[in-house]
Parts: C-alpha cells; structure tokens; sequence
C-alpha cells in the first residue's frame, strides 16, 4: 500500500509498504513490549491522484501519515528511490 504524508494542504507520496487492504480504517503496529503496551496506529484512508496528462483521476485506499509519525516502522516499508 502506498504511504503518504499530508504537507501545505497536499497529500506527498513517501514510499510504500507492505499493509494488506483489507477494508479496516486504521493499522496497528506492535513496536515492543506486551502487544497491548506499546502501539502505533497508522490511519487507512483514501487519496485521489492524477494520471497521465492530469485527465483521468482515480481514488486509492493509502497509508495517511500523522505529523511525527515515521514511515519506516511499517511492515515491509520502502522508500521512493531518489
């Protein structure tokens, strides 16, 4: 699933990782500890983006990123290559 983050009003594409959709509105990560003491919650929601030549527009299910929250604590997490 794609992963964004939600800069100056725009939704900017970061990477992917590996979230099964599966239909639920949020992704728990288990960081250590019993699995009900330390979490973070990802929120799944949905983005439109453009396609080629900006004339056809699609809605995606992606990762929505929260300030301060990092990506690279994901399952599978893989950036965009620079």
């Amino acid at each position: 699933m794609k992963v964004y983050r939600s800069e100056n009003g725009e939704n900017r594409l970061l990477g992917r990782a590996e979230i099964p959709d599966d239909g639920r509105p949020v992704f728990e990560v288990h960081l250590f500890g019993a699995a009900s003491t330390i979490t973070d919650q990802f929120t799944i929601g949905t983005v439109s983006v453009t396609g080629p030549g900006r004339s056809e527009i699609r809605v995606e299910r992606a990762v929505l990123l929260a300030p301060f929250q990092r990506p690279e604590i994901l399952p599978g997490w893989e950036p965009l290559a620079s």
